[in-house]
């Protein structure tokens, strides 16, 4: 876990180098999030920390847990975007909060998005338990009455489909992630790259999941050297297109 946490951070840091002005990175929990920066934050050895090279060409700015607060991190946010002496800021938050689902990042205040891992519900959780299991009752109850001539006729015409427990569990952290992504494209002529950390994205099925708009340019580097050199690249050529058709308005 500490591995993962370390590499983690000096991924970040190499991105907050390489994607220019606002950049957002979102956790799946409040928890993995404050776990992460205090790992991060913690001096090695060597006497330095992740943290300082992460924030070495980004101001931070992190989601508090208050919504009555949040309104203080966005202008910080905004402020800092501007500040000249740094190469934008970047922005932490968790997947179903108010800045993944709320906010507008368009153009520079939003160059980059990074999802740290797919954001599903503690299966533990009693809500999350009586929702799947309501479900899976329902689609027994469907599959029950499909069998049946009237449950069967009845079906056609109403074309339902009943939405297992599974489903639905998976449907939620998929749609979680999707808002995320959607922070950063808000227009046609926006762009901005995204980075999904976490292996299980190359699943089919989370690939499904996806947006359709986003399927056709997703890309599996098998090395983080790779990946980099393609996220340089894109952001070089981005920038230089929205340069050109700036300068044509």
């Amino acid at each position: 876990l500490t591995e993962y946490k370390n590499d983690l951070g000096n991924a970040i840091a190499n991105f907050s180098r390489v994607i220019p002005d606002g950049l957002l990175v979102f956790f799946p929990s409040f928890v993995v999030m404050n776990t992460c920066i205090q790992a991060w934050q913690t001096p090695r050895a060597n006497g330095s920390s992740i943290w300082e090279h992460i924030t070495k060409h980004k101001q931070p700015v992190i989601e508090p847990r208050e919504s009555k607060i949040f309104a203080n991190a966005s202008e910080d946010f905004k402020a800092k975007l501007e500040d000249p002496s740094f190469n934008g800021a970047i922005f932490f938050g968790v997947c179903r909060g108010k800045a993944s689902e709320g906010l507008d990042f368009s153009d520079k205040a939003g160059r980059g998005v990074i999802v740290t891992g797919i954001p599903y519900a503690m299966r533990v959780d009693p809500k999350v338990k009586i929702k799947m299991s309501v479900l899976d009752d329902e689609c027994r109850r469907v599959e029950a009455g499909r069998r049946g001539k009237q449950g069967s006729a009845a079906k056609a015409s109403s074309g339902l489909v009943a939405l297992s427990g599974d489903q639905w569990y998976r449907q939620q952290a998929s749609r979680a992630v999707n808002q995320a992504i959607g922070r950063v494209i808000r227009h046609r002529h926006d762009y901005g790259a995204i980075i999904l950390c976490d292996e299980r994205f190359q699943d089919r099925g989370a690939l499904n999941d996806l947006s359709k708009w986003l399927r056709p340019h997703v890309n599996c580097f098998q090395t983080f050297g790779s990946g980099l050199r393609s996220l340089t690249a894109f952001c070089r050529d981005s920038g230089m297109k929205q340069k050109q058709l700036q300068d044509r308005v």
